[in-house]
């Protein structure tokens, strides 16, 4: 290695040069406006920041790949951001969770009808007719003395206290359409149908046809009737507790071309329906068992998947399809530990509420930002594009009466750089 001097003596240097895009699509789509106009949070007209300055500042320090609120200093250390964003001051991360803790119920399904509208604007530009939700829960454990969390379903560490949200993704796009910031021990469907409801008040509006995947703990017989009354498609896995004799009483025949696979499929009416449904299985041989007493009798122990879907697949069919809803798993896991969803904090449940839900709207932000103005979509996880398209460094000069952000010469992704900055200035989005 060369030998090297360094000194602390250049200026108006960034290494998130890549904000300037999202920042211009934030502009475009209004937010700043939204968040001024519905967010109810009235401070004093001489207070230094307002509600919607620390979400827009939140939402591009989670952009920039901060997990903790301490971490909001990514944006307050870079000179080049505040004079983009005309911040001339920046509040420290204690008062960025005293004004969190301003939030009530009420702001947070503020926050979530900005985000809906935000959506609107993007799907009146690009749209899919048929999409499909995939409902997940997932588990966030905590190791303070947060307000809200508790103990309660932890695969990973039991007895840990945690938060427990509940999600729900469109496949089509991979954006969160909607979310509900839960204490640890609520249980995974408690409150599903009205969950469901809500899903389907932020329907876009070209969307004509909804399909809806979800596992066992959205097995619940008043679901599927709003499911059916809404005529939609639905894969839902089975609970199998109370019904596990069911399945093995059933015929079962061989998949053509999957050894080791059989199927089956029935009607069944569990108790409190107000109809038997249709159920299809699959099960695999999993163990051959020798039973010496009965003359080397093979007993054979199998694993079985069982789904109630009013879907006309096959049983193999639905198994496949069902399948695809572990993406959903990737999903959830890049909002949580690379767009900090329940990791950046407060000892206050809504403001950790309405925080969580900054972070899904950045999510959001970036899905719809490649959807939108990018040949390849959301096709990369959220800190592959950070890597490429956020963490850029530049410097800002200012020259005949205009700033200037200058890039590297050979800045290996300029193409794509060219292709996102273009589009998003040749687009525009309709007001709500």
């Amino acid at each position: 290695m060369k030998n090297v001097k360094v000194e602390f003596t250049a200026k108006n240097l960034t290494g998130n040069a890549g904000l300037i895009n999202f920042g211009r699509f934030i502009k475009k789509l209004g937010l700043p406006a939204l968040l001024s106009s519905r967010i109810g949070i009235v401070r004093a007209p001489n207070a230094d920041y307002q509600a919607k300055d620390v979400v827009i500042m939140l939402l591009l320090a989670v952009l920039a790949g901060a997990r903790h609120m301490s971490h909001v200093v990514i944006i307050r250390a870079d000179s080049v951001m505040r004079t983009l964003f005309n911040w001339e001051e920046f509040p420290v991360d204690s008062t960025f969770g005293r004004i969190f803790k301003l939030f009530t119920h009420c702001n947070c399904n503020e926050l979530s009808e900005i985000e809906s509208v935000a959506r609107k604007k993007v799907w009146g530009k690009k749209w899919f007719g048929r999409i499909t939700f995939d409902m997940d829960s997932t588990v966030k454990g905590v190791f303070g003395s947060q307000e809200g969390a508790a103990t309660g379903f932890n695969p990973k560490k039991k007895g840990q206290r945690s938060y427990h949200p509940l999600l729900c993704f469109i496949a089509e796009t991979r954006e969160c359409l909607h979310n509900w910031f839960r204490t640890g021990s609520a249980y995974s469907a408690n409150g599903c149908v009205e969950f469901m409801k809500e899903c389907f008040e932020k329907i876009p509006e070209r969307v004509w046809k909804v399909f809806v995947r979800a596992d066992s703990a959205f097995f619940n017989g008043k679901l599927l009737e709003l499911l059916e009354e809404r005529h939609c498609g639905y894969t839902i896995k089975v609970k199998m507790k109370g019904l596990a004799a069911l399945p093995e009483k059933q015929k079962w025949k061989k998949i053509r071309n999957q050894p080791g696979f059989e199927s089956t499929e029935f009607e069944y009416q569990c108790k409190g329906w107000n109809k038997p449904r249709r159920f299809v299985a699959v099960r695999q041989v999993t163990e051959y068992e020798i039973e010496e007493e009965l003359l080397l009798v093979p007993k054979v122990e199998h694993r079985y998947f069982c789904y109630v879907s009013n879907m006309k697949k096959s049983p193999w069919g639905t198994h496949k399809y069902y399948g695809k809803r572990s993406a959903s798993e990737n999903w959830i896991d890049w909002c949580k530990n690379q767009m900090a969803a329940c990791s950046i904090l407060t000892d206050s449940f809504r403001a950790n509420s309405a925080i969580f839900q900054v972070c899904i709207l950045a999510y959001n932000l970036m899905v719809w930002m490649m959807w939108i103005n990018t040949d390849r979509g959301f096709g990369e996880e959220p800190n592959t594009i950070r890597l490429f398209l956020i963490r850029v460094p530049g410097k800002m000069i200012y020259r005949g009466r205009q700033w200037i952000l200058k890039l590297e010469k050979d800045f290996f992704f300029k193409s794509r750089w060219l292709e996102t900055e273009e589009s998003i200035a040749l687009h525009g989005f309709p007001q709500f």
